[in-house]
């Protein structure tokens, strides 16, 4: 999963989250704010009763006078009004559609407390076929003393509440999906503007490593981390280009300044060959100059192939002749005592350099000889079957390499068998020109083999297309 792809989850579950408790907060805020306000009219309704409420002796009796309350009709209050006993003594007419008490529970838990236990209280009741109502009930209790006479209960319907609350949490739901939705596009578009230079200098870092072009650099179009970071880029490449460019310098100097010194030494010993009997010394003499020579120059040739300055003649070339040349070259050099075979099958018309690919097959089949015990058989095959790659392929029935030594076959200097002298076994550094001409010819080449039966060296490369020319 990618960065960006992350980012826009993290941003959608976090606006999620946010939007359910800003939703949550406005719905809970906007519903006690409209029930603390039916409680404020139920109580100023309540209180204004209350206020006009006359209590008259006739004789030992109390007479209770109840003022008009049927005036909360048209406010949409319902009002009744209970003795002690249960009694409804007074009701507005709005109330006609209840039975009973509109508080029947409060009523009967308030009727079985003692009167310094008597407070107002509120509580939500539902009625059969009816809206949910808030009721609000209020003891009445004679002023200065401790006498109860009765019950006052007001209430409001809660319906307008409840349609309220619904549209406002329909409301709240269709506003934060379309907001969640809008957001999520933006955060992506946001995550992947701000992730592009990333991109880029993912981008710019790939094409350096297959381009080999370290003289290429990061577009630095900030100043944040981002900016940074292509500038630390920027700079890292610097710093390799020049040693890479060092390396590539002490390789090229060391070959030229080799040259001269190996040209002397063996115009010198042609001179003392023509006076000395020592033949012995000056046949080693003449031998290791000339290795040192072709060592020399397999140094100066992979130091051009680093470059990218390898000295290519491109133009289309049929391998068929140079792998029967090869082959008659490879008889030659076994001696008899190998043999080597070729085919060539289908065209194998390539984009090349005769002479590089035809050092690539002697190299190959060279290293294969020297492998390959008295009696095998070395096999140069070529094939084209897609018409688009070229396959060759050169196979022994050798020693083989060891699994922990095949992954390294292609680095310079390194030997498979190390108790091998370098003159028998080479300085290692076929191998890597192999590599480094199948690459300048936009090939591939790899290694196959099987201890105690033989290796194989494999190499594509494209096929002529005259079309593409």
């Amino acid at each position: 999963m990618s960065i960006r792809t992350r980012l826009t989850i993290w941003y959608s579950v976090i606006l999620v989250l946010g939007f359910i408790l800003f939703g949550a907060g406005v719905y809970l805020s906007v519903s006690f704010t409209l029930l603390r306000q039916i409680d404020w009219s139920l109580e100023e309704s309540a209180s204004s009763i209350v206020d006009q409420i006359r209590i008259v002796m006739n004789g030992n009796s109390r007479v209770i006078g109840m003022p008009k309350i049927d005036i909360f009709r048209a406010s949409m209050v319902y009002v009744e009004a209970i003795d002690t006993a249960g009694n409804i003594r007074a009701r507005s007419t709005n109330v006609g559609t209840f039975e009973n008490w509109l508080d029947p529970a409060t009523f009967e838990e308030l009727s079985h407390k003692p009167i310094s236990q008597q407070q107002p209280v509120f509580n939500d009741v539902q009625h059969q076929g009816a809206p949910p109502l808030r009721v609000y009930t209020y003891p009445l209790i004679v002023r200065g003393t401790n006498d109860l006479f009765g019950y006052l209960q007001v209430a409001a319907s809660l319906e307008e509440l409840q349609q309220t609350r619904n549209f406002l949490l329909l409301t709240l739901l269709v506003l934060g999906t379309l907001g969640l939705v809008v957001s999520t596009v933006a955060g992506a578009a946001m995550a992947r503007r701000a992730l592009r230079p990333v991109s880029e200098i993912t981008s710019t870092a790939l094409e350096i490593y297959h381009t080999d072009d370290l003289d290429r650099r990061v577009d630095v179009v900030s100043n944040d981390e981002v900016g940074r970071l292509a500038s630390a880029f920027n700079e890292m490449l610097d710093r390799l280009a020049h040693l890479f460019r060092a390396q590539q310098r002490f390789v090229a100097d060391v070959s030229h300044e080799m040259r001269t010194p190996l040209t002397v030494i063996r115009g010198n010993v042609d001179l003392l060959r023509m006076g000395s009997t020592d033949t012995e010394s000056l046949d080693a003499i003449t031998s290791e100059s000339e290795r040192m020579t072709r060592m020399v120059s397999n140094l100066l040739l992979l130091s051009q192939a680093d470059a990218g300055a390898l000295p290519m003649h491109l133009h289309p070339l049929d391998l068929a002749p140079l792998i029967a040349n090869v082959a008659r070259s490879g008889n030659i050099m076994a001696d008899g005592h190998l043999a080597i075979t070729a085919s060539a099958l289908g065209d194998l018309t390539v984009q090349g350099d005769a002479d590089r690919l035809k050092q690539v097959l002697l190299n190959l089949v060279d290293n294969a000889v020297k492998h390959t015990p008295e009696g095998g058989r070395v096999a140069i095959e070529a094939k084209n079957t897609d018409g688009v790659t070229v396959c060759v392929s050169v196979c022994d029935t050798g020693v083989g390499i060891p699994p922990e030594d095949l992954p390294h076959v292609f680095e310079r200097f390194y030997r498979v068998d190390k108790s091998r002298s370098r003159m028998q076994g080479g300085a290692g550094l076929g191998l890597a020109i192999v590599k480094s001409i199948v690459e300048a010819h936009s090939g591939h080449i790899e290694a196959q083999s099987t201890v105690g039966q033989g290796t194989c060296f494999v190499f594509t490369l494209p096929a002529y297309q005259p079309n593409l020319v």
